[in-house]
């Protein structure tokens, strides 16, 4: 009798060494490594932040983070040193307090810097200096809203500022500010949205596109807010090739740049949506990633990159090439695209 509870045992702790091994072949295979070739040579990292989530750059290569739980968005010059953190009075000449930053963009041309504060629900707009000038929208009532307004990402090109929020794109004039219109409505057919947060747009034609978080897609769109494609959930089922893209950029050349938090990677795709690459592992190291969110991309091909659980922001360089996708995502991203006829 003892025979046999001795086998009984020696069953099960078998049975829980190949449950282990199993679980450690899979966490293997979800955090793979890529061989990233000569696509991007690591630069630095900046520590010292509490969940940061989003990063800004401008053609000098000068930083600006959301360092989120903390309450603040710091500044920092090409070479990586801190410059300081925005402190500056507001339109009321309090001193200007943030509640929780997020999506930051540069406007070079007109030398302005755009923040997302989505729980105090308004972008705020500074020099790049700091200095504030004023809050978007100028004035609430200009915005026809069916939810409540939380800007998560904003996006700037020619005369337009473009910002996210939980049912779509809002427009506004990049001049003075004013309310232009409201691309979408909440849901998950074409021109609608779930939660979008980043947001970018192509320096060469104006074409937008937007990180639709909880629709689990990104979504390309003409200058003028008509869908040109979908990229994520396979139509014939509930499936999508990512699982939360928060972060998005596009590169000098066009390309885009999606993180997607929840794999711990970055997604490279052409402006037809064709997948061009998917790199990143999760860890601690340098290179390495815990939930990525914002992404920045310079001029000069400087890629910066709120690292999230990591507290810190990777700096990155790139280059033309990118590490060639594994055939099947090839595949499996073709089948997850949704071309918008004109």
């Amino acid at each position: 009798m003892s025979g046999h509870k001795g086998k009984i045992v020696i069953l099960v702790v078998l049975i829980i060494i190949l449950a282990l091994v199993a679980f450690l072949l899979t966490r293997r295979s979800n955090d793979r490594v890529i061989d990233t070739g000569s696509s991007f040579s690591f630069i630095t990292s900046i520590y010292g932040f509490t969940t940061p989530l989003g990063v800004g750059a401008d053609d000098q290569d000068n930083l600006w983070v959301s360092n989120t739980s903390m309450q603040e968005v710091r500044r920092y010059n090409q070479d990586a040193i801190e410059l300081g953190k925005i402190d500056t009075k507001d339109q009321n000449g309090d001193t200007l307090i943030f509640n929780s930053p997020y999506g930051i963009d540069v406007d070079d041309e007109r030398g302005r810097v755009y923040v997302c504060d989505y729980n105090w629900r308004g972008v705020r707009v500074f020099t790049k200096d700091g200095d504030f000038l004023y809050n978007l929208p100028r004035d609430p009532g200009d915005l026809q809203l069916e939810m409540p307004w939380s800007p998560f990402g904003v996006a700037t090109y020619g005369d337009r500022v473009y910002v996210t929020s939980q049912d779509g794109v809002y427009v506004f004039d990049a001049d003075e500010g004013g309310y232009i219109d409201h691309w979408g409505t909440k849901g998950s057919k074409a021109g609608q949205y779930d939660f979008p947060n980043g947001i970018a747009a192509d320096s060469n034609n104006g074409n937008i596109y937007v990180a639709d978080s909880l629709n689990r897609r990104v979504v390309a769109l003409t200058p003028e807010g008509k869908v040109r494609w979908m990229l994520g959930v396979f139509s014939e089922g509930n499936a999508s090739v990512f699982q939360l893209p928060r972060g998005i950029a596009v590169g000098p050349d066009g390309r885009i740049f999606v993180s997607d938090t929840h794999s711990h990677n970055i997604v490279v795709v052409d402006p037809d949506g064709k997948l061009l690459s998917i790199f990143g592992q999760r860890g601690t190291a340098d290179a390495q990633l815990s939930f990525p969110e914002g992404i920045a991309i310079s001029p000069s091909y400087r890629l910066y990159l709120a690292d999230r659980q990591n507290d810190r922001v990777q700096i990155w360089q790139l280059s033309e090439d990118v590490p060639k996708p594994d055939p099947a995502d090839v595949v499996n991203f073709e089948k997850a695209l949704t071309v918008v006829p004109d």
